[in-house]
């Protein structure tokens, strides 16, 4: 495992990870949230500087959001710095929008700087020499973690995925009761507050399934008590469209003080979590991010969720929403 500690070093690897020298070529570099190596994108710099350069910009922005990128690094192979920063700022703009974290590098005559920086210590005057090349397999790389959510001690994720199991045998046989349970288990904990890591394991089992999940997010919205039953039912009733609106939102503002007690409830859970089912959990905070936060926010959950499972279906729906809003849609 090759694991890069600073944007030389990532900037010297670059060329052996696309196989060619990426001459006068923005490439950004996509990073999942525990700092593996997502896809490698490259582009012409004139492609992004011309006419159609606000749409390569945004197709970009769109691979980068459904790879799951929690952070993204854009680095410039150039001869001309002038059009090196022309580029990288339309791409940065995109990215940004889809990206929790995006940073911006220039590679040019053998050394690399970021655009803007006025610290000597970071870029000092005509930038840092590259490192000599280095050679690595995309699979083998890793950038410097990001902390993301914090995981609970090792041992307490042991018991509760050892309750998430159990709890999940549970569902083989009345699952319709099964559902009505844990939907009463979400309701008592958003209460109560349970500790302990089988409260957690057992929690995250129940929101894996669909119809639990829709459940546990419609009991924060105020007078929603049949959409929760219907949820639960799987019935697509009246009760359930004047709950939420068009495009997830709640009819009524969630009530600020349920809000927390969840978002706070989500976070304790998605850190006990098996892997296998840190994606509901981290889907149910983007869509409460959506509702209450920001969809910097809603996107940064949406990158943890999609780092556990690339075709969870809530978080690209959250992302699609927040891409149909910035474009006024």
């Amino acid at each position: 495992m090759t694991t890069i500690t600073g944007p030389g070093e990532l900037a010297s690897l670059v060329p052996s990870l696309i196989g060619f020298d990426p001459a006068e070529s923005l490439v950004a570099v996509l990073i999942r949230e525990r700092g593996e190596l997502g896809a490698l994108l490259r582009w012409d710099e004139r492609d992004l500087l011309g006419e159609d350069g606000e749409e390569v910009a945004h197709a970009l922005a769109v691979h980068a959001m459904r790879e799951g990128a929690r952070r993204a690094v854009v680095l410039a192979y150039t001869e001309d710095a002038d059009l090196a920063l022309a580029a990288i700022d339309l791409a940065v703009r995109a990215l940004e929008e889809r990206v929790a974290s995006v940073e911006a590098w220039v590679v040019l005559d053998g050394r690399y700087f970021s655009p803007g920086c006025e610290d000597p210590w970071c870029c000092p005057p005509g930038g840092r020499p590259v490192p000599g090349a280095a050679r690595a397999a995309a699979g083998e790389v890793r950038v410097r973690r990001d902390p993301g959510p914090s995981r609970a001690p090792a041992a307490q994720r042991r018991l509760a995925a050892r309750a998430a199991r159990r709890w999940e045998a549970r569902a083989a046989g009345d699952r319709g009761a099964w559902r009505r349970t844990s939907a009463e288990r979400w309701r008592t904990a958003l209460d109560d507050a349970p500790t302990g890591p089988a409260a957690m394991g057992a929690l995250a089992a129940s929101l894996a399934d669909v119809r639990v999940r829709d459940a546990v997010l419609l009991m924060l919205v105020p007078d929603a008590d049949d959409a929760v039953r219907d949820a639960l039912a799987g019935r697509d009733s009246d009760a359930v469209a004047r709950a939420l609106g068009s495009g997830l939102v709640p009819s009524s503002p969630p009530r600020p003080e349920l809000v927390d007690r969840a978002r706070s409830l989500l976070v304790t859970v998605l850190e006990h979590a098996p892997a296998r089912l840190c994606a509901p959990a981290a889907g149910t905070l983007a869509v409460i991010a959506w509702w209450c936060e920001s969809a910097s926010v809603a996107r940064a959950w949406c990158a943890i969720a999609l780092e556990h499972d690339r075709e969870y279906r809530l978080a690209l729906l959250v992302l699609a929403l927040i891409d149909a809003e910035r474009r006024g849609l």
